[in-house]
């Protein structure tokens, strides 16, 4: 940007951008400096008589001027030129420019205010480089100031330097008493396993006082829980404990380790020995109410009771109370504490979601309309959109359901390609593949050669009988990642089904089965090609190892096969009887049956 004004009409330029400009949050203590420069060298140029305000002897003696003379000597006509510069870039949305200008002035003025000014703007552009140097010369010219030293802790995290940042939150930890930033720089994932122990290291070598010492210990205990390590974790914060017997958050995190370890009682037992100390603790609390939960719904809500008792309006209470009479059909119990916490931003969505699933279950369609429209971000965002998608078909028609999800797609980019899937399958659940595969082929090409969507038209294209672009598409998948077990367990069983390449399909799923051999559903395949190459005892082996670990129609109705083929009717009969008892019109079963001649009536 190259800006080139006269000094009065430079001033006159910042005026504007001083009265327009206020949204931009812009440098108001440069700003001043500048003006009241540029300011005084255009007294001669702007006839007075228009502005009876201001006279050259106000000018001179406004006390804000003398002050700001103060803070020109330190800054050069050149720098105060380049600042304009970018604070005029600012107002123009010109990042790029205003960033230039402000890191550059920072690295000569060291002004504190401008160094924070560039940073903000690196942080805004993600400008790693920038935002690291401007955070290191703050560090340096204000070593004890705790903003620079919290920057820095946010600068590392952003870039992954985990060390670094643990120095920062130590040193905030400290100075300030801030363990919310020491236990924060624990929370960013590492890249490697290997830096593991290089953290733990730079932890022991912290300066920290002796009573703040044992802290480094909760904060290991925290690094080796967030990285599968909970033995170790546990050990740690045991060690914490000892010098800090009664501390909270080491109590919780103790208790969320032995639950970890599938020691529920022991997680259990520490929280009400640790509520008997100390019966106001908030959070503990709310633990132990969700880890009675699994065991007893009844004792839990007691427990969320008190602390609803205590403070009505905490919401997070009120949606954990509002789960539970869900869990229990308590509709009546759990829509008001839905609704009510459907007010707290960080709940809205997931309340709205459940508020839709019960105004369904309760056949007012508007309303469960309405509520799954406003679940707007989060987990159950896909799942309401789904809903909505599926309320429109049935109650009123296709394309409305068709256009609304289009509109979605429109207004939430980041999420077509999920709804792009959405939207084909409400058309293959009402029996329109053709244009469900069309979808999903626009979708492709608006996002090429992606996974997810060659998968799910790849699975169309196979009920379609289409089995050339089912393979065609999962063989770009493993163009992409040639060991994904799950696109050869599924190219290989799909070939078993629609072609007599039986030793070709056979090969992919042993490829499949040797990266993934507890996978039920290729243990599953395994045994069905084997049967298909005729080595029905092998496959049988197979069969019933995939079936004893989840009992699923599909294996059933394949080990059933197995076993009607080898002559064993009523074994195949036995296994069929137990699907159908639970589900008496299972397609896939009867479909079996149907194709083998077997009869319901011969059923055990």
């Amino acid at each position: 940007m190259d800006l080139k004004l006269p000094t009065c009409e430079i001033a006159i330029v910042l005026r504007t951008v001083i009265l327009e400009n206020k949204r931009m949050k812009l440098n108001s203590k440069l700003i001043v400096i500048v003006f009241s420069s540029f300011l005084a060298s255009c007294a001669s140029q702007i006839p007075l008589g228009d502005y009876d305000s201001l006279t050259k002897e106000k000018i001179e003696s406004s006390p804000a001027v003398k002050k700001e003379a103060l803070a020109l000597t330190r800054i050069s006509s050149g720098s105060l030129y380049d600042l304009l510069v970018g604070d005029v870039a600012l107002s123009r949305n010109q990042f790029d420019t205003a960033l230039a200008k402000y890191s550059h002035q920072a690295r000569v003025t060291a002004d504190q205010e401008v160094i924070q000014l560039a940073l903000r703007i690196a942080e805004h552009l993600q400008d790693q480089t920038v935002r690291l140097e401007m955070t290191l010369l703050w560090l340096e010219i204000a070593p004890q100031d705790p903003k620079a030293h919290r920057a820095a802790l946010d600068t590392f995290m952003a870039s992954g330097n985990i060390l670094e940042a643990v120095t920062q939150g130590s040193w905030l930890y400290q100075n300030r008493d801030d363990l919310d930033a020491f236990i924060f720089a624990s929370t960013a994932p590492l890249e490697s396993p290997e830096l593991l122990p290089l953290i733990m290291d730079r932890l022991t070598t912290l300066s920290l006082s002796n009573e703040k010492k044992p802290t480094v210990q909760f904060i290991q205990a925290i690094f080796y829980q967030k990285h599968s390590q909970p033995i170790k974790a546990e050990a740690m914060v045991r060690k914490f404990l000892v010098d800090k017997s009664k501390d909270r958050r080491g109590l919780l995190l103790l208790a969320q380790l032995l639950h970890q370890q599938e020691k529920k009682n022991k997680a259990i037992e520490i929280l009400e020995d640790a509520l008997q100390d100390d019966p106001s603790a908030h959070k503990l609390r709310l633990q132990y109410a969700r880890f009675l939960a699994a065991e007893s719904v009844e004792k839990a809500i007691i427990q969320l009771n008190l602390l609803q008792v205590k403070d009505p309006d905490d919401q997070e209470v009120n949606f954990l109370l509002g789960l539970l009479h869900l869990s229990q059909n308590k509709l009546d119990l759990a829509i008001p504490l839905f609704q009510e916490s459907s007010q707290t931003p960080s709940l809205s969505a997931n309340a709205q979601y459940h508020l839709g699933t019960i105004a369904e279950r309760q056949k007012r369609i508007v309303d469960a309309i309405n509520h799954y429209t406003q679940v707007r971000f989060g987990r159950n965002y896909i799942v309401a959109a789904s809903r909505v998608g599926k309320l429109l078909a049935a109650h009123r028609n296709i394309d409305d359901a068709r256009q609304y999800l289009q509109r979605l797609r429109f207004s939430q980019p980041k999420q077509a390609i999920s709804l792009f899937q959405v939207e084909s399958n409400l058309l293959v659940s009402i029996q329109q593949p053709a244009q469900a595969l069309q979808i999903l082929s626009d979708g492709l090409e608006n996002f090429p050669n992606n996974p997810e969507l060659l998968y799910a038209r790849s699975m169309v294209a196979e009920k379609q009988d289409n089995f050339a672009l089912a393979e065609s598409d999962l063989r770009a998948i493993l163009a992409q990642d040639e060991n994904n077990a799950t696109i050869l367990n599924a190219l290989g069983y799909t070939m078993t089904l629609h072609t007599d390449r039986q030793q070709e399909a056979y090969n992919l799923i042993v490829r499949a089965y040797t990266i993934s051999p507890d996978s039920p559903s290729i243990i599953d395949s395994l045994g069905w090609v084997l049967f298909k190459l005729g080595r029905s005892q092998e496959a049988l082996n197979y069969l019933n190892q995939a079936y004893s670990m989840v009992p699923d129609p599909e294996i059933a109705a394949h080990l059933g096969e197995v076993y009607w083929a080898m002559g064993n009717n009523e074994q195949a009969l036995n296994i069929w009887s137990e699907i159908l008892e639970q589900q008496p019109n299972h397609r896939v079963i009867l479909k079996t049956m149907l194709r083998l001649g077997a009869s319901e009536s011969t059923m055990p």
